[in-house]
């Protein structure tokens, strides 16, 4: 089970695309290259990269939240 999850505020994804950059394997991009999706269950083994692409939006429309519902705002420990 995720101890993470990422949530996207798709209205205001300006298409930067850079969290896909960084973690193409967790954040989508439709046709046009906006974020394709509201959020998901940070797979186990991929806490870094999640947080990692969540830092590099440019609009600061990603945010990583902890099993408390709290931001995560230093890069996960690994297990």
């Amino acid at each position: 089970m995720s101890r993470y999850r990422i949530v996207i505020d798709r209205a205001q994804c300006a298409g930067h695309a850079r969290c896909a950059n960084i973690a193409p394997q967790l954040f989508t991009l439709d046709a046009n290259g906006y974020i394709d999706s509201d959020g998901f269950e940070v797979p186990v083994g991929e806490e870094v990269a999640a947080f990692r692409g969540s830092l590099a939006c440019p609009e600061r429309v990603i945010s990583m939240i902890d099993a408390n519902g709290e931001r995560v705002r230093r890069t996960p420990r690994t297990e």
